[in-house]
This record gives structure tokens, sequence and C-alpha cells, in this order.
């Protein structure tokens, strides 16, 4: 340990007991609006997440770095960036968060983990192997209500870090994102680009170049997927998109790349059905070089059911094609 974190961990340590004094003026509200502005990175989203004014929040924050006496945020960079002490303050805080959640939950006869499975995945995840998993699961424990959300990775996340989620399944994230959380990887998934049967494109083999003529539909910028793709195109020169369309939606990015000329950049396992069954074509663009890990992520300060524990060990230990993400019948 160095000694700057020694003493980040020792100020960490010292912060805990003048909170305890200082108890009556720190509010719930306070530490909600400055885990989701850590977590967001942007008191924007913050708001637009937890359904408040972006003054609100900002004045939430302001109070909580009053009381606490340092800045949690640093105020000279773009965006919401953690100062140290911020960092150290979010571990504590997001554990102390879910004791809180889970506390409430079990006084007020809400429903225990061991009675409902809440999964947090990906779009594309969930319309891959996810349904047969589940409906093997349901066979077993009929009686155990199954919730899935979909999300993007940073929402998911921040869902289990609440206690909001049991687990989640999807792409892992940067080491700061990923702290304090368990990563257990299922399959590599390729990002590919795809265009619709009969596309100008769809036959012979295209360049990238080609494709960047063509209107791209991509995930939003912040998203796992985007930051891979935006690394693969700058190793080729490419810094900006003229015409893009963004969505995370599985459903809009199919039903665009059928009715337009756009090429899309994509999940392969999002449109495995189309590309076997020839209406969607795959440009032999990128091949392999965009390709990241996607896994089961737990909580550790979670206690999870032991439903939801038996259907975490079903993830882990089903066999996948390490392709395309999708249950290995062979």
């Amino acid at each position: 340990m160095s000694y700057e974190e020694g003493g980040e961990r020792q100020w960490g340590c010292q912060l805990m007991q003048n909170l305890l004094a200082t108890s009556k003026k720190v509010r719930l509200r306070q530490l909600r609006c400055f885990v989701a502005v850590a977590r967001k990175k942007s008191f924007v989203l913050a708001s637009e997440d937890l359904g408040l004014t972006q003054p609100a929040v900002s004045r939430s924050v302001r109070e909580l770095e009053q009381v606490l006496g340092h800045d949690l945020f640093d105020r000279s960079t773009r965006g919401a960036e953690l100062t140290p002490r911020g960092r150290t303050f979010l571990e504590a805080t997001e554990s102390g968060l879910l004791q809180i959640f889970q506390g409430v939950r079990s006084v007020t006869g809400e429903i225990l983990s061991d009675e409902i499975v809440r999964i947090g995945a990906l779009p594309n995840v969930c319309s891959q192997f996810l349904p047969a998993i589940v409906q093997t699961f349901k066979g077993e424990y009929p009686g155990v209500k199954v919730r899935v959300t979909p999300g993007t990775n940073a929402d998911l996340l921040s869902s289990l870090r609440r206690g909001e989620t049991d687990f989640v399944i999807g792409r892992l994230s940067s080491s700061e994102e990923m702290r304090g959380l368990v990563f257990r990887a299922l399959f590599d998934e390729p990002l590919v680009f795809v265009v619709r049967a009969g596309h100008p494109l769809s036959e012979g083999r295209a360049t990238l170049q080609e494709a960047l003529t063509f209107p791209t539909l991509l995930p939003p910028d912040g998203t796992i997927i985007r930051q891979e793709l935006s690394r693969f195109l700058s190793g080729q020169g490419v810094s900006e998109l003229p015409d893009v369309v963004e969505t995370t939606s599985s459903d809009f990015q199919r039903s665009y790349i059928s009715r337009t000329d756009c090429v899309a950049v994509i999940p392969r396992g999002v449109v495995q059905a189309e590309l076997e069954s020839r209406a969607f074509v795959q440009l032999q663009i990128g091949t392999d070089a965009m390709r990241g890990p996607v896994g089961l992520t737990t909580n550790p300060d979670l206690r999870l059911g032991p439903e939801a524990q038996h259907l975490v060990q079903t993830i882990l230990n089903t066999p996948l094609d390490t392709k395309s993400g999708i249950l290995d019948r062979r």
C-alpha cells in the first residue's frame, strides 16, 4: 500500500468517526445524490436518473461537502470526476445505502430475495441465452418470481450496487466501475458491422471507408460497446462519424437495419437469428478486432437467496457458444 493510499484510508476511518458526531446534519437525499453523480459522472444525468432538477442535485452535493469539510468532486475537470477522498467516501456510502435498503425491505415485509430473483441484463443478453435459462429455472421453481430488467452497463451496475438487482449479466467495465464487484466471464462477444440483405454493400468486400459513407447505427456515447468501437475507429484514423442514429433498443436496431441503408455496429448476438436466416449480412470489417468479455457480476455485500444462488450457478455452468453467446446445444 502506498503512502497516499494509506493516508486516504486513514482519512476514511476518521471521516466515519466524524460522521457519527455530525450524523444529524447528513441527509439520505444528499447521499443518494452524491452516489448518482459519482456513477453517472454528470450532474445532469444524475438529476434525470433521480427525477430531480439539476440545481437540486448540485445543492444536495454541495451541502454534503460542507458537512464533510472536503470537496468530493474535482470541478476543474470536464464532467464530475471524484477527488481521492470522494472515491473513498463513495465506497463507504454505497455499502451503507445497501445495508439501509436491505433493512427497510426486511422490516416492511417487501418480497425478499429468496421469493423473487431480479436480473439486470444488457438488451442483447435478454434476447440470447437468458430466455432459455429462465425457462428452465421456472420449471424447477414455478413459485419464484423472476424479474428481468434491461439497461446499459452503467445503469445495471448502479442498480446492483443499490441492491435493486441480485446480479447483472453485461460486459466487463473499467476497473473503477467494477470496484468492489465480482465479475465472472461467460463468453467473448464480438461487435460486427451489419447491413440488410440487398444493401449496396451486401455483395462483395466492403471497406471501412465505404461503410462510413452510409448512415451509422450505434450504441450511445458512454456505453462500453461505444467505447470499444471508438478505440477501433481511432486506430483506423477515424475521429468523427457524420450521420449517426444512437440507441440501446434491440427491437429498434433490428427494425431500423431492415428498413434503411444504415450500417449498424452491433453485438453479434443481437442479430444472430437474422444473420443465420440471411436477412442481414455481416460486413468483413474489423473482424475479431472488437471483442469484449460478457459475464455475470455480483455484489459481495448483497445477500442472495438460495434460488438466486441456484440460478447464478446454472448460468455459470451452462455451455455457451463463445462466438455468439447463445446456448451451445451440441
